[in-house]
């Protein structure tokens, strides 16, 4: 099963102008399964917009990517 990500429009509370944020990450085999999950889950107000390839965490307490702790999903979609 795939990971996919999804964005969500919305105006921000601080400034009143309507922003991009990032969504949560939803499972699907297909792009459409991934929308037929928003749709079920009560996240139709989400935009399913690309397939999650892989995490890269940031090393504690920097903005250096931590390679050595990336999760791999196309890896683990193929166990």
């Amino acid at each position: 099963m795939n990971l996919y990500t999804t964005i969500i429009k919305a105006i921000c509370p601080n400034d009143g102008i309507l922003k991009t944020y990032g969504g949560p990450n939803v499972p699907g085999i297909t792009f459409k399964d991934a929308e037929m999950y928003c749709e079920i889950n009560g996240l139709g107000y989400c935009k399913v917009d690309g397939l999650l390839i892989s995490e890269i965490p940031c090393k504690e307490g920097t903005f250096e990517p931590d390679w050595d702790n990336e999760i791999d999903y196309n890896k683990i979609n193929l166990n």
